[in-house]
């Protein structure tokens, strides 16, 4: 991972930002008050503050406002990072830069508020101070680094499954899948291909083509039409005839004869099919609507 390469935008999200800003000092406060890392405890720095309070009082107090200082430092912080995102690309290298100035300047801030009341010396305070922030900081950071980069993968694992399912669902409306009479499927076929069904006794003769209208095919299937027809009820593969179902979509003209309405496709060695007068209406609104 080169340091000058951009940093992923969801690390710096509004949503993430606001997640740092509240998860760190809740974080930090439940640490400093189990295990007191700050040395704030101590008799001489209690007693230098002279408050009128208990002196457990006084150190509660004390620790709500050094992490309310923290917290005050990251909100100014992370905004400050929003904008600059907004602004210019923010890389690896800015980004660890830019958390060690909020450490610094946390651990900054601690040690002024403890050189005020204590003759200590500041650099040694300085040091003590920065050296108990980055502990301290550092496994509420790497919580919400884990978490974001968790959260971000998850979303980009339910937005390829949704878009794998759309693509099946896809999928799915563009093939016709023709079953036989015992529920096993034989063909599968994109619906722009296929042409007509035809009832030859027990079985179905469908015809198809492949590439083009040339390549024609057809094959048999033992099934019946009625069959079919209640299996393909939902596409525009619709009944005309008792012996026949054709692709509404392939139909190029109807002529009427002595013997009746007929379906001409335009395909050559495809036969012009009756349309019998129990679904002439029906067929005629398909046509209307589609």
């Amino acid at each position: 991972m080169a340091l000058t390469a951009p940093i992923p935008p969801f690390v710096y999200k509004k949503k993430n930002q606001r997640l740092m800003i509240f998860f760190v000092p809740l974080f930090c406060l439940a640490f400093i008050f189990l295990y007191q890392p700050l040395d704030l405890t101590n008799t001489e720095f209690i007693t230098a503050l002279n408050l009128p309070l208990r002196r457990e009082t006084t150190w509660h107090l004390l620790i709500i406002l050094l992490v309310l200082i923290g917290m005050a430092i990251l909100t100014i912080s992370r905004s400050w990072m929003t904008r600059h995102a907004q602004k210019q690309m923010l890389t690896y290298r800015t980004y660890i830069l830019w958390v060690l100035c909020e450490i610094v300047s946390m651990a900054i801030i601690f040690t002024i508020s403890k050189s005020i009341v204590t003759n200590e010396d500041v650099f040694s305070i300085f040091r003590k101070v920065l050296f108990t922030v980055v502990l301290t900081l550092l496994i509420p950071y790497l919580m919400c680094y884990i978490y974001i980069i968790w959260q971000e993968k998850a979303h980009q694992v339910a937005t390829l499954r949704e878009r794998l399912e759309e693509d099946d669902r896809s999928l799915q409306k563009a093939y016709i899948q023709i079953y036989d009479e015992k529920g096993e499927m034989r063909l599968s076929i994109r619906r722009d291909n296929l042409i007509l069904i035809e009832s030859a006794d027990n079985y179905v003769r469908v015809w198809y083509f492949l590439n083009n209208a040339e390549s024609l095919k057809k094959v048999m299937i033992r099934n019946k039409l009625k069959n079919l027809a209640n299996q393909l009820q939902d596409s525009r593969i619709v009944r005309c005839h008792r012996s026949y179902m054709v692709n509404l979509s392939h139909i190029k003209v109807m002529h009427r004869e002595k013997e009746g309405v007929f379906i001409e496709f335009g395909i050559p060695g495809v036969p012009d099919i009756p349309i019998s007068k129990t679904y002439a209406d029906s067929i005629s609104r398909w046509l209307i609507s589609a």
